[in-house]
């Protein structure tokens, strides 16, 4: 028996458990887990814990990233529209985009021609309308590809999510508009970075994603924990036992009530270990 049997922890990828915004800085060939955090995860697995990633990214943009990080659950993709076992790439939970996400996504563009928007499908590829120099760095960063098509209508559904790609004010003006609709109440929108704005089915968020795994593992709600630093962790967040952010997270997330640990970079998961490790009994052995 491990004294973490029945914990289960579940995190945001970038930014909080890899330091993204420094393989961005330092033009590093992808993101780095700090030490301490690689160290303490394999410590917490090691000693009966079940981890795994809740992130923003689609599976075919998080799939080479996933070789690194040490996990012993289900990888939540997609915001939490899907969970994926990592060693067939299939969907073990998902909530698609509804049938009519193409002709929503229409009426959104007829009111923002130059919208830029890719859409992740459930076949792990991607489709992009209006593609922007957003986009294109997006893309370039993560190592994927996506095809270009003239209309929404060309994709090829079920879609795990639709993500808006521009300027900060720009992406307001569309989420504005999005929850203007009638039919917004059929989806969730959130922002996962500055220039990122996402779009899945109703239900599809972190936090019903940390719900779902948790019943999946047979882990009670009392025993899970999460950490996340951005507005789409919010939900995961305010799901779990106790919550953590970065002291690097964004605002509205330093604001939320979570525990606050140290910066991403210093390794923010090591300081959730360490409190999970005094919660259920017992002294740090690893190396810092």
């Amino acid at each position: 028996m491990g004294k973490f049997d029945g914990v289960l922890l579940v995190s945001d990828y970038d930014d909080t458990l890899a330091d993204t915004a420094g393989f961005a800085a330092r033009n590093l060939p992808k993101p780095e887990i700090p030490r301490r955090n690689l160290e303490a995860l394999r410590y917490f697995m090691e000693n009966g814990g079940r981890f795994g990633v809740i992130t923003g990214r689609a599976w075919q943009i998080f799939r080479d990233l996933a070789a690194d990080v040490p996990m012993n659950a289900p990888c939540g993709v997609g915001n939490g529209a899907g969970l994926i076992d990592p060693q067939t790439e299939r969907f073990l939970y998902a909530r698609f985009l509804p049938e009519d996400a193409p002709e929503r996504l229409e009426e959104i563009r007829r009111a923002f021609p130059d919208l830029a928007c890719e859409l992740y499908r459930a076949d792990h590829r991607a489709d992009a309308v209006n593609p922007n120099d957003f986009a294109r760095g997006h893309a370039s960063r993560a190592h994927y590809q996506f095809r270009e098509i003239a209309s929404f209508r060309e994709t090829e559904p079920p879609l795990v999510k639709a993500l808006f790609e521009g300027e900060t004010e720009e992406l307001e003006r569309i989420r504005q508009f999005f929850l203007s609709r009638s039919w917004a109440g059929d989806y969730e929108i959130t922002f996962s970075g500055r220039h990122l704005l996402e779009m899945t089915a109703k239900g599809a968020n972190k936090g019903e994603a940390t719900r779902v795994l948790a019943g999946m593992l047979g882990i009670s709600m009392d025993h899970v924990y999460s950490a996340g630093d951005h507005q789409n962790d919010l939900s995961m967040l305010a799901a779990a036992r106790e919550g953590f952010a970065p002291a690097s997270a964004i605002p509205a997330v330093l604001a939320s009530g979570a525990t606050i640990v140290s910066p991403c970079p210093q390794g923010a998961l090591a300081d959730v270990v360490e409190i999970l490790d005094r919660r259920y009994g017992g002294e740090r052995p690893w190396s810092v």
